[in-house]
């Protein structure tokens, strides 16, 4: 008998290695999944000469993508410095300290990754991706998007993951229990954006920190399943746009010469929806050698019938990121 389900909201997802080594993150804004496939779709039509009708498919290798989306991130211990859990969070019993995300080396599988969603009805589904699983899901991407614009409810940190096993589903209730170092963090507002030497621009609509990541799934001839995921290069793409413009960027604009390099160790503040107003910084040092520059300066525009005339800059700089409450 089929049965029919209709979702509510996510309640929990559980990341780490196995059930007394894992984090419950609560402040899920939502979560997403899909297969994917290299060769766009999972088959493709078998086609010969002078026959009008396919005769047969072609079954292409495949994969579950992920996505989890926060309000605004999740702390694995409220430490300084503060442990986001992407980067502090053993995700392999091997023993160390294995993370997520690796800013100098190749990100480590995750071991443990469950999702608890409420239907409609009050009951629970669960979906499990992976359960003490070794060398199948690992994550792909990171982007925080923070807005001044009014009427803002909820500043993103999105997630994205790939699984290269089934999934299972399974609907019996399980108590939600985190733990006591475990808490979200809240990001209200933009404060500034600073380059050392120039300033800081206070009119920041809006600012996104993309964490590119290029990651591969491998696949062998005449084996379905995935084996491994290729890691190469990673890099951050910072977006700051602002209402309506700031001369700090302009040094590092340059027509008929090269960029000049963006200072080390400019940043961005944020205000805490904490109740007390902390402030919290994010550093980005450009790493060594230093690598910090002015990627693309978008369109700006000033239009008479806008409410407002923004321009947007994009820095590319290396993964280093120190982030304080200074």
């Amino acid at each position: 008998m089929a049965v029919n389900i209709q979702f509510d909201h996510v309640e929990w997802i559980e990341i780490g290695f196995d059930d007394d080594n894992k984090v419950e993150i609560d402040n899920v804004v939502n979560f997403s999944y899909r297969v994917m496939s290299p060769d766009t779709d999972m088959v493709y039509p078998m086609k010969f000469i002078n026959d009008r009708s396919p005769v047969g498919v072609h079954h292409n290798h495949k994969y579950w993508e992920l996505e989890m989306v926060l309000d605004t991130n999740y702390l694995e211990t409220n430490a300084s410095p503060l442990q986001y859990w992407a980067y502090y969070l053993d995700v392999q019993a091997g023993g160390g300290t294995e993370t997520a995300i690796a800013c100098d080396g190749e990100n480590d599988w995750i071991e443990w990754f469950k999702v608890y969603i409420r239907e409609g009805d009050g009951t629970q589904t669960l979906l499990e991706f992976a359960d003490e699983d070794e060398s199948v899901l690992w994550c792909t991407g990171e982007v925080t998007n923070v807005n001044n614009e009014n009427d803002t409810r909820h500043q993103t940190t999105t997630f994205k993951f790939i699984c290269l096993q089934e999934r299972t589903k399974s609907y019996t209730a399980v108590a939600h229990s985190p733990g006591a170092n475990e808490e979200p963090i809240k990001i209200m507002r933009i404060d500034n954006f600073t380059i050392v030497g120039e300033g800081s621009c206070t009119n920041v609509l809006r600012f996104e920190d993309e964490f590119i990541m290029e990651i591969t799934p491998q696949f062998l001839p005449n084996t379905f399943q995935g084996v491994d995921v290729k890691q190469d290069q990673k890099w951050r793409k910072l977006t700051v746009v602002v209402d309506s413009e700031s001369d700090i960027f302009d040094p590092y604009v340059d027509i008929t010469t090269a960029n000049t390099i963006i200072p080390a160790n400019f940043y961005v503040e944020f205000t805490l929806a904490d109740g007390a107003g902390t402030t919290e910084r994010w550093t980005y040092s450009g790493g060594a050698p230093q690598m910090s520059y002015i990627l693309n300066q978008l369109e700006g525009v000033v239009d008479d019938d806008s409410e407002r005339d923004t321009i947007e800059y994009q820095i590319i700089t290396t993964c280093d990121r120190a982030i304080t409450q200074p």
